[in-house]
């Protein structure tokens, strides 16, 4: 089963930044276990939402220089923190910013969640690439792009 830890990206600017919302429901599967009668959304989601958030961000960023078809696929998370829990009701901004992008190579990204403005959590994390060689793949990459990407804002360089 494949889920998303973004609700929707406001803001891009290819190969710079990207910004989106999670809105936190009590209706979240999560919060079935973790944990009852005190319901703490786990860092861990917040890191998969803006290790998804800056994934797609730098698929697209590849796109953007003639790289159409490659995959983002995290492979080291440096330094990650968790400065302030989430709760049910919370609305978290993530931001992903591009520190390094090397198309050929690999990407870092300095990524933060802000719940009312403060950080809530912090870190990098550096994305491999691989090539996508099925077409129902690159079918479903193309659509979740575009769907990912269907109500932000693009702001030009």
């Amino acid at each position: 089963m494949r889920f998303y830890m973004v609700d929707r990206v406001q803001e891009i600017c290819f190969g710079k930044y990207v910004e989106a919302v999670k809105c936190i429901s009590m209706t979240d599967d999560v919060f079935n276990e973790h944990f009852p009668g005190y319901p703490i959304f786990p860092g861990s989601l917040i890191l998969e939402g803006l290790a998804q958030l800056s994934g797609l961000f730098f698929e697209r960023s590849l796109a953007e220089v003639g790289h159409t078809w490659k995959r983002a696929v995290l492979v080291m998370v440096n330094r990650f923190k968790i400065r302030e829990m989430a709760f049910p009701g919370d609305r978290l901004v993530y931001r992903a910013e591009s520190k390094s992008f090397y198309p050929e190579e690999y990407s870092v990204a300095k990524v933060t969640a802000f719940k009312e403005g403060k950080i809530c959590a912090e870190g990098e994390l550096v994305f491999g690439f691989i090539d996508i060689m099925d077409d129902g793949m690159k079918n479903i990459t193309r659509d979740l792009l575009a769907f990912g990407l269907k109500d932000a804002r693009i702001v030009e360089e």
